[in-house]
């Protein structure tokens, strides 16, 4: 709650839940129905999450789809850590994507070292009308390009834009405005001058100040973009 408070006063009045699997649905989707019109649930297995289980795991998640969800996430590739289940990533990542379309609610696309098979896989699959977000780009210059191909899909920026380290500045403003969103992925990556800190939505004005300053526009013009945006991707209500 002193979170949430945090977060209304900064002006962050509605949040996206993302699921990693079995065990954080029932909590986020008990948050959910704490905070009805100020934090919005979705349901997913996240690829990290993927193991020798994914079949049981995909089952009790899509026993639940539909409840309250704003979108289908956090799904997608992970590479960087560990290739040992692949495979079985992306055949996850397919059913996922089925649900999506058949259920018309957008995806949020986790992908680390393996934008290769990710836009292999969306262009195969040929989902007409599949929307979503690449989550916490970080990818290069010509992945971002590519990513930008899919049409109905936004791309999600959140405090690495920030980081000394990070080349995202060079080439963030080839993301349109009216695809562009901004994000925490709390409790990680918290933005200068947080760095290092538990993140958390209080904390994202600091990531919008710095996105308006390299798109050379007012801060207010890319808050009011960014949460029209977001709320066009995820249905979210007029708070």
């Amino acid at each position: 709650s002193a979170m949430l408070q945090r977060a209304e006063e900064s002006g962050v009045s509605q949040m996206v839940l993302p699921c990693v699997d079995s065990e954080s649905w029932p909590l986020i989707q008990s948050l959910g129905e704490a905070y009805p019109q100020r934090l919005f649930p979705t349901i997913g297995l996240h690829p990290t999450y993927v193991k020798e289980d994914y079949e049981a795991q995909l089952s009790y998640l899509e026993q639940h789809l539909g409840e309250g969800i704003v979108a289908i996430g956090e799904i997608g590739l992970d590479y960087y850590w560990d290739t040992t289940f692949r495979s079985e990533q992306l055949k996850a990542f397919e059913k996922q994507l089925r649900w999506a379309h058949q259920l018309g609610l957008p995806v949020i696309l986790h992908v680390r070292e393996a934008f290769r098979d990710t836009f292999d896989l969306l262009r195969s699959l040929q989902l007409p009308g599949l929307r979503g977000v690449f989550h916490s780009f970080t990818g290069t210059e010509e992945e971002l390009v590519e990513a930008l191909s899919f049409e109905g899909f936004y791309v999600g920026i959140n405090g690495v834009v920030t980081f000394k380290n990070s080349n995202l500045r060079d080439y963030i403003t080839r993301i349109p405005l009216e695809r562009l969103l901004i994000e925490t992925d709390a409790p990680y990556l918290a933005p200068v001058p947080k760095r290092g800190r538990r993140n958390e939505p209080s904390y994202l004005p600091y990531t919008a100040s710095y996105l308006a300053d390299c798109y050379g526009i007012p801060e207010e013009r890319l808050i009011e973009a960014t949460t029209a945006n977001a709320r066009r991707l995820f249905a979210l209500p007029q708070d």
